[in-house]
């Protein structure tokens, strides 16, 4: 039994890599949302996971990996089969700058989206849960306003869903964030 979110995720993978078919070619797997946030931030321990793959693939519609968490408490980790890129906005190069994270068999490589691609995915819905995901995002300080910017930019120029001004009042506050933080830690650095 996984006794870690990584641990589970690398269990729900292997059940995905069952599924594929000998002949076919290696596949790729992105993941997404919270488990994301967890691999960049370690916080926010989500219960499904969701994922872009690049090719078909005939996943079981009810997968589950069950594990322990370090109070020793079982948690459940679901595939999140409704979650689809399509209803927000995604960079059309977030392939090119996702990170490894393993590769199973020569046949699934798996991947998590940069920071930057995780808060353009968030910038639709950009509900509670999402500002809190970019607001950890941005005190981990792993992304740059510049490069968010420019990339979300793109990506609000050729979203098919959203409205644009939308998207660009959720990007504007996002920035704004960007600023505070800096601000704050600029304040705290000539305290010292």
């Amino acid at each position: 039994m996984p006794t870690s979110l990584e641990d589970a995720v690398k269990e729900m993978m292997k059940k995905i890599r069952e599924r594929i078919p000998a002949k076919k070619e290696c596949v790729n797997v992105y993941i997404t949302g919270g488990i994301a946030i967890y691999f960049h931030t370690a916080s926010r321990v989500s219960k499904d996971l969701d994922a872009i793959i690049d090719q078909d693939i005939a996943i079981p519609s009810k997968l589950k990996v069950i594990w322990m968490n370090k109070e020793g408490h079982f948690e459940e980790l679901a595939y999140d089969h409704n979650y689809t890129p399509t209803l927000g906005i995604m960079h059309e190069d977030y392939d090119k700058r996702a990170i490894h994270l393993f590769t199973i068999d020569t046949k699934l490589k798996v991947y998590i989206l940069a920071p930057e691609d995780l808060v353009i995915s968030k910038l639709s819905r950009f509900g509670e849960q999402d500002q809190e995901d970019i607001k950890r995002i941005i005190q981990n300080d792993l992304i740059s306003k510049n490069s968010l910017e420019r990339l979300a930019k793109d990506a609000i120029n050729v979203a098919g869903a959203g409205r644009p001004e939308t998207l660009q009042l959720h990007l504007s506050l996002v920035l704004e964030m960007l600023d505070e933080v800096s601000f704050n830690f600029t304040q705290n650095s000539t305290k010292s």
